[in-house]
């Protein structure tokens, strides 16, 4: 168990001054009360002290005898949804509990400090007993999120002082692209032979894998069909295909424009970057679900170039998306056209270029290739799932 780093002591609310107050008006009277009742004036004077006195001794042991037991937070969540961060404390004290704990952490995110509230409460912590104080949290934006340390105050009923326990071991939370939900046309971005079945050749090769079987489509190759299949087809005239795939080519690709544009609001643009991580995330599961393999590029950073192989894996698609949790506007626009040029030259994918920008530009238009502005976001876009 984690013994805090320090004790802060803070001067009680004006409950416990009042207490002192009191106590010396009492005793001023003392002098003039009759003789017969000095002693009951110096009792009633005397004793809010040694209550105070006492409150203030139980309080500071109470708070040096805490120990942080663990804290209970997952591994990674997502933008825009809550999970339950929970807090274990144990009094390790062989004389007083604890009463009137208050516990809270801190948390923080790309430099932004945002504490938890209000406080947590524990009535009482007995001697040797352990608690935990649970909050829902809601992580706003993507990146790491840092929860700690943590602070337990112990403030008994007319102590003179607030004894606060700083733990200060931090715990990060990976926080992971928000969830969009898109519209099944999503799939016409693929026009054409990628969405007949992502295929570039009649024939399958030595080095492609079988895959799966559809149904038959105008040009495909009788020497594909699937015998079993169709003889056990309802309708005599249905036909089914043996498709294959080359392990090695990749369906299409998806290029992010990480490069800041140099005009409008710089706030509008971080807001388009934001949706734009989102809808990348969802459009590689879209494909994914599809059979796809895609090849994610974009820019993180100056000579840093991200090019990533997406196939239908669950490991795929969720190292995607660690990835795209600490992209930034951290690209310039001659490296992001050059990965774009280099993308449109292979060997005939389809290219998907998610741009920042609300217009295309002049070289983008002479490619052959779909560019998503700004404005197609929300179009393809059925709901964003919050939880």
């Amino acid at each position: 168990m984690e013994r805090a780093s320090r004790i802060d002591l803070t001067l009680a609310p004006p409950a416990g001054l009042a207490a002192f107050a009191l106590s010396f008006v009492v005793l001023a009277l003392a002098g003039t009360a009759h003789p017969a009742l000095r002693a009951l004036v110096v009792f009633a004077g005397a004793f809010p002290l040694l209550w105070v006195a006492l409150a203030t001794t139980i309080s500071y042991a109470a708070a040096r005898a805490l120990r942080a037991a663990g804290a209970e937070l997952p591994a990674h969540t997502r933008a825009l949804s809550t999970f339950r961060l929970g807090f274990t404390l144990a009094n390790v004290g062989r004389l007083f509990p604890a009463i009137g704990v208050l516990t809270k952490a801190r948390i923080s995110a790309a430099g932004v400090a945002l504490d938890v509230g209000p406080w947590a409460e524990i009535p009482m912590l007995g001697v040797g007993r352990a608690t935990t104080t649970h909050w829902q949290v809601m992580a706003k934006q993507r990146g790491t999120l840092l929860v700690g340390p943590f602070r337990a105050a112990v403030e008994l009923p007319g102590s003179a002082i607030r004894a606060t326990a700083l733990f200060d071991r931090v715990y990060a939370v990976n926080v992971l692209p928000a969830v969009y939900q898109l519209h099944p046309f999503v799939e016409a971005l693929l026009a054409g032979r990628h969405v007949a079945g992502a295929r570039f050749q009649m024939l399958p090769a030595a080095i492609e894998e079988y895959v799966g079987s559809r149904e038959y489509r105008p040009g495909d190759s009788p020497k594909t069909i699937h015998r079993v299949l169709s003889l056990r087809a309802p309708d005599p005239n249905q036909f089914f295909v043996r498709e294959f795939r080359d392990p090695s080519r990749d369906d299409l690709s998806v290029v992010l424009d990480t490069a800041p544009p140099l005009d409008g609001n710089e706030e509008l643009h971080r807001y388009r970057f934001e949706k734009a991580i989102a809808f990348v995330s969802a459009l590689c599961r879209a494909f994914a679900a599809r059979r796809l393999t895609v090849r994610f590029v974009c820019q993180r950073g100056k000579h840093d170039l991200l090019s990533l192989r997406v196939r239908p894996l669950d490991a795929d698609l969720d190292r995607l998306d660690r990835e795209l949790a600490h992209v930034g506007l951290r690209g310039d626009r001659a490296t992001v056209v050059r990965a774009l040029l280099g993308e449109v030259r292979r060997h005939g994918a389809a290219v998907i270029f998610v741009s920042l920008r609300s217009r295309e530009a002049l070289e983008q238009q002479r490619l052959s290739m779909v560019t998503l502005t700004p404005d197609h976001v929300p179009v393809f876009t059925r709901e964003v799932v919050g939880a």
